[in-house]
């Protein structure tokens, strides 16, 4: 029983895959290391941040990881950002924090934080299945973390796309 509820519940946010035109505004810290450490490496810095947190203006409290899409597999280091959803850009950014603008076409998914592997394959299958390409790795991928009281949280993918999906 448990089995089938969470296969139901794996199917239901395949389900949720779409296409979105959307605008981030973040404020965050700017960090970079060895694809093969962001497991680690990415947490570490958003404790790092979280810890000054409270200092970020016009803050909407959710967490948002950016990264650089890895280009191949030769491509060992990348750079990303950690830190806070803004409604809008403040007069003063605390010490070694930058503000970043984003606005793009984006494939998402929503789900468990927990399940970050599994949404990723969802989702790049779904681009594919439906003619879509990830647009040029100078289109960094984002991730949005929602807390949910007394619940592992959620996350929301968002992986930039090309404006036109293929013609087979």
């Amino acid at each position: 029983m448990l089995r089938e509820i969470h296969i139901n519940k794996s199917l239901e946010g395949f389900l949720m895959c779409k296409v979105v035109s959307k605008e981030f505004k973040t404020v965050v810290i700017k960090n970079k290391g060895l694809f093969k450490d962001y497991a680690h490496l990415v947490p570490e810095t958003a404790r790092d941040f979280l810890k000054q947190g409270h200092l970020v203006q016009n803050s909407s409290g959710l967490e948002v990881s950016i990264y650089e899409p890895k280009r191949g597999e030769d491509h060992l280091e990348g750079i990303f950002f950690v830190g806070y959803l803004v409604h809008e850009k403040a007069d003063t950014l605390p010490d070694g924090m930058k503000y970043i603008e984003v606005q793009h076409k984006y494939a998402t998914i929503r789900g468990k934080a927990l399940e970050m592997g599994d949404l990723y394959v969802r989702l790049n299958n779904w681009i594919s299945e439906q003619g879509h390409q990830q647009d040029s790795f100078d289109n960094y991928i984002l991730e949005v973390y929602y807390p949910i009281e007394n619940e592992d949280e959620d996350a929301e993918v968002y992986i930039p796309i090309k404006n036109e999906p293929l013609k087979i």
